[in-house]
């Protein structure tokens, strides 16, 4: 059973679902329900990813933004909060909480991968609820 001391890379997942930053609103938030995902890496080229979650979207559609000409390089999040894979998974969920965010990059450093994970991931193991992992 996977634990709140073992790293977060366990319950990591990388394979993530990337979008360019000239995806409009409208294709961003058909492409996460049809991939029923929650939080997107948007591909900057040489920069560090930045993503775009529920939340940007939500955000986006309740300014009343028209949705075929709002860019996710306009609701991104460019700085994003990253953790590295064999950071302990407690503090990642530390790190998740004092943020109010749902969603963290992790890093692996050994393959060079990037992946996702969301407070659900660590609930599981943080509770000690095998059905949650």
């Amino acid at each position: 059973m996977i634990g709140p001391d073992d790293p977060v890379r366990a319950v990591t997942a990388f394979d993530v679902l990337t979008a360019e930053s000239d995806s409009t609103v409208r294709e961003l938030a058909t492409f996460m329900t049809d991939h029923d995902c929650g939080i997107l890496l948007i591909d900057q080229g040489e920069r560090d990813p930045a993503v775009v979650s529920e939340r940007d979207l939500i955000r986006a559609m309740a300014l009343g933004s028209e949705l075929d000409k709002v860019w996710a390089s306009d609701i991104m999040t460019p700085d994003v909060l990253t953790v590295a894979a064999d950071t302990p998974i407690a503090e990642a969920a530390a790190m998740m909480q004092a943020a109010n965010i749902r969603h963290l990059v992790v890093e692996d450093g050994d393959s060079g991968r990037l992946g996702v994970v969301s407070i659900r991931d660590v609930l599981g193991p943080l509770l000690g609820d095998e059905s949650l992992d």
